[in-house]
């Protein structure tokens, strides 16, 4: 596709207060953006794992068999690994634009001026929100692939591909507080920590949890954890505590029960740049272009730390309240006493 530079007809001014209307929501970035990792190879280490411990059994050994030492076993391990994926976009504006901001269109009255009062500031900020998105995006739902050659691309493993262990498939029916009990019960039989796991949901599975609380007699508790300043709600099962979060990029019908202690990006950063960086391009005429880089993958742990629901009704049934509420008029506030 050819350059697309900003230039007096293609991109006019105006006045007054600019309103995105697209989505820059971007929570799982931000709730684990403070553990960031760098790494200075494409590929990089998310851990080993080995079994060790068991079920546990009863030893049956008599004392002429203590004489004898038993058999010796070695204990295996294996590794898992992601890669980090390039982020890359451009901008470009002609100069005749740079000198050209004091030209309104639109409505305006005297004394206002351009906003945004330079064109490249705004240009830049527009890419790098795309950016962002484009990075939850990629953690949440993230193919993986090594590149096996300088014309194929790495891509980094996303959760919802990562997560084979326990996973409850719904069969296009509401998530209830029931079903969630179920999934930290596989979490704990895979011998995974259950403590501040959060259900990452989507607004209609976040509808039918709390539906489900409201016919049960049930309590979904509002702001009840904070982490990196997201404000999470919780419900109360019999293995523990579960926060929830409305989620951004997941599929429909997907709601994903994250350890989020164990999930953190990794930055590849370029030396003598940094991780993220913006640099001008070489000029071919009257304007400028330039280039916003980054190097990013996934360290998600491991695998079986968390749980996927797949399969969720995309539709809300609202509740039906077990008690009415009366609201009195003022003039009746006290009336009787």
């Amino acid at each position: 596709m050819a350059d697309q530079f900003a230039t007096s007809f293609s991109t006019l001014n105006y006045s007054g207060m600019l309103f995105n209307r697209g989505n820059t929501r971007t929570p799982l970035s931000s709730i684990i953006g403070g553990r960031a990792k760098t790494t200075n190879h494409v590929e990089f280490v998310i851990g080993q794992e080995y079994s060790g411990g068991g079920n546990g059994s009863q030893p049956e050994i008599s004392e002429g068999a203590s004489l004898t030492a038993p058999d010796a076993t070695v204990a295996t391990r294996t590794q898992s690994t992601n890669v980090t994926q390039i982020f890359m976009e451009s901008v470009g504006i002609s100069y005749a634009k740079q000198s050209n901001m004091g030209t309104l269109s639109g409505v305006n009255v005297a004394s206002q001026t351009a906003n945004p009062i330079n064109e490249l500031d705004f240009q830049v900020a527009v890419k790098m929100q795309k950016v962002a998105r484009d990075i939850e995006y990629t953690f949440i739902n993230g193919e993986f692939s090594k590149a096996l050659s300088d014309s194929t691309a790495n891509k980094t493993r996303g959760l919802v591909s990562a997560i084979t262990s326990n996973v409850t498939a719904m069969g296009n029916k509401p998530l209830g507080l029931w079903n969630i009990a179920e999934m930290l019960k596989k979490v704990y039989e895979s011998n995974a920590p259950t403590q501040n796991l959060v259900l990452w949901c989507d607004a209609i599975t976040m509808f039918q949890i709390n539906a489900d609380a409201v016919n049960n007699g049930l309590t979904v508790i509002p702001a009840s954890r904070e982490i990196n300043g997201i404000a999470l709600s919780s419900v109360v099962t019999p293995l523990g505590v579960v926060y929830l979060y409305l989620g951004e990029c997941l599929p429909a019908g997907t709601a994903l029960l994250l350890n989020l202690d164990v999930i953190a990006p990794v930055y590849q950063p370029v030396p003598g740049k940094g991780n993220f960086f913006l640099e001008p391009l070489a000029k071919t005429g009257a304007g400028e272009k330039y280039q916003l880089f980054g190097q990013l993958g996934l360290d998600h742990g491991p695998e079986w730390y968390h749980g996927k629901f797949t399969g969720i009704a995309t539709t809300f049934t609202a509740p039906t309240y077990s008690r009415s509420v009366y609201v009195a008029n003022a003039s009746e506030i006290g009336a009787g006493a």
